[in-house]
């Protein structure tokens, strides 16, 4: 699949050249955001999904480069892992073909908009597509399809775009497509023999709106507290 795709990019941008260096973008945001070794941040986390509510939760985090991600909270929520740890540093780090697509106007605001194909077919992601505004330097939206969690979108706003730190970001998620014969069949069988196992839905769908207040900017995050028990 993933080849299939590359060869129809490379096919359209010979018939439509490039108007811009995918890779040249992709290394302006990622100097940005390089930028940026370490920070702290409140979170406040809201769940929407369609078959259980829960109210509001509070969570500090913690991030430094390249990698280390921590989440302290007093409460527990119902979040897809993915959403909590997701961010467009770690989203440019991998290993990945840019193709730029399109300039694209959305409410008054130019975006390129750029296609990254995994070079490897042992990662998560099958195609991610990013909404980048020129005139900052920052990805406002990001599309993914992944091979097991169906198709995730996060959309980021700034209160100052000079920062590449989101205020909030949402991320909406529509897990299944794909996978629900397969997921069928799994549950299924181990469901087989108990009838009142509780069953998954096969199509998960939601989002998780994240409020973040009160950054803390390299200001230095020990590595050993990345390894403490989290509270």
């Amino acid at each position: 699949m993933k080849k299939i795709l590359l060869v129809l990019f490379i096919l359209g941008s010979v018939v439509f050249p490039q108007k811009k260096d995918a890779q040249k973008i992709i290394d302006q945001v990622q100097s940005k955001y390089d930028k940026i070794k370490d920070y702290q941040a409140d979170v406040e986390v809201k769940l929407d999904m369609d078959f259980v509510k829960v109210p509001p939760t509070k969570a500090k985090v913690f991030f430094k480069q390249p990698d280390k991600f921590k989440v302290e909270s007093e409460g527990f929520a119902m979040i897809p892992k993915q959403s909590m740890d997701f961010s467009p540093m770690q989203l440019l780090k991998g290993d990945f073909t840019p193709l730029y697509v399109r300039a694209e106007k959305i409410n008054n605001v130019e975006y390129d908009v750029i296609k990254l194909i995994p070079n490897t077919d042992t990662t998560a992601i099958i195609l991610s597509t990013l909404w980048i505004e020129p005139k900052k330097m920052v990805i406002d939206k990001v599309e993914t399809s992944t091979k097991s969690s169906g198709t995730v979108e996060v959309k980021f706003t700034y209160e100052a775009k000079t920062l590449p730190l989101p205020s909030t970001l949402k991320f909406s998620f529509n897990m299944g497509g794909a996978n629900d014969q397969q997921n069928s069949k799994d549950e299924t069988k181990q469901n087989s023999g108990n009838e009142n196992r509780f069953q998954r839905p096969s199509r998960i769908k939601g989002s998780v709106i994240m409020t973040y207040r009160n950054y803390i900017i390299n200001k230095g995050i020990a590595d050993s507290f990345f390894d403490e028990e989290s509270k």
